[in-house]
């Protein structure tokens, strides 16, 4: 993600990390659907939910979107990068309610909102001190293994099982996947197509082809593959997990995709890429196959959640239409 906070979000922080799709099962974790006490272990220890959440703090933006689709009452919760609120959220929260650093979590803040649960499957700024400062305050839900490296599906079904409707988040999931097959449904040759995805960031452009990514998961539930001549390459955390870094001057490989989905670090990034003779004329931009992603649809790439896959894949389809229809 990139426009400054971009770049940690979706690039930095994993623009692209490890994620899968919504078709992945999440495994099944002690009590039956709303029954509490829930226990739900973590990267950093265990977490015992003893009942049903009244007052809710989110701190990942995946975290907001389906805990709010689930009807929580979400008394606190992180800032969105863009200083506005998440355009797919199912029902519009008071603005006070965004007053989280997700940069620099502030442990008496979140304490002054008395919550009965902490949800931080998609925060970036946790660590094994913070989770230990927040569990005093309330029981953490955050992620199994690392940061992004759960199934959206996964995601869902936790955060249903850590606010006692899990069969409400079971319908998010059976939602987003429905959205995805009626997508391969009317793009039929999407199957077997290319795609690269990336960021333009002064002279370097990060591309994102590792297999666990995020985007590369997400975008092969859609029959989509990254070209072969990226399938097998030596990916990198240097600039982000599972990433290569092309430079203007080697950006021709990029032509060897369908289609280009690209974000950028600012708007002078993006004024670059698209005025550079080296990527200005490459086939794949002048046969308009390629599509400068909103900041929000690369959040999602990074982070895919059940309730944004409607928004993402509608962001997304005219240039998925371009190759699959």
């Amino acid at each position: 993600m990139l426009i400054g906070r971009v770049l940690s979000i979706v690039l930095a922080g994993a623009l692209l990390a490890g994620c899968g799709t919504a078709s992945q099962e999440a495994p099944r974790q002690a009590a039956p659907t709303g029954a509490f006490p829930v226990t739900i272990k973590n990267a950093y220890g265990e977490t015992v939910i003893k009942q049903k959440p009244q007052r809710v703090v989110t701190l990942g933006l995946g975290d907001i979107a389906v805990s709010n689709a689930l009807g929580a009452n979400i008394v606190g919760s992180v800032k969105n990068y863009t200083g506005k609120p998440l355009p797919y959220l199912r029902t519009k929260l008071d603005e006070t309610v965004y007053a989280i650093d997700p940069d620099a979590l502030n442990i008496e803040k979140i304490a002054a909102y008395r919550p009965d649960v902490i949800l931080a499957l998609t925060c970036s700024g946790l660590d094994q001190a913070k989770y230990n400062a927040l569990s005093k305050i309330a029981p953490v839900v955050t992620y199994e293994k690392e940061l992004y490296s759960s199934p959206m599906d996964q995601d869902a079904l936790t955060i249903g099982r850590a606010l006692g409707d899990e069969a409400g988040a079971r319908k998010l999931v059976d939602d987003a996947n429905a959205s995805i097959a009626k997508v391969k449904s009317e793009l039929p040759r999407l199957a077997g197509k290319t795609y690269l995805y990336g960021q333009a960031r002064g002279d370097v452009l990060p591309i994102v082809v590792g297999k666990d990514n995020m985007s590369t998961k997400f975008m092969a539930s859609l029959g989509l593959r990254v070209p072969d001549a990226f399938a097998s390459v030596q990916t990198s955390s240097e600039l982000a997990p599972g990433t290569i870094g092309l430079s203007y001057e080697t950006a021709d490989q990029l032509d060897t995709a369908d289609a280009l989905f690209m974000t950028f670090a600012g708007p002078d990034d993006q004024a670059r890429f698209e005025s550079n003779p080296l990527t200005r004329d490459l086939k794949v931009i002048k046969e308009g196959r390629y599509q400068a992603t909103t900041i929000e649809a690369a959040q999602l790439l990074q982070a895919p959640d059940v309730v944004g896959v409607d928004y993402l894949l509608n962001q997304l389809k005219p240039t998925l239409a371009k190759i699959g229809s």
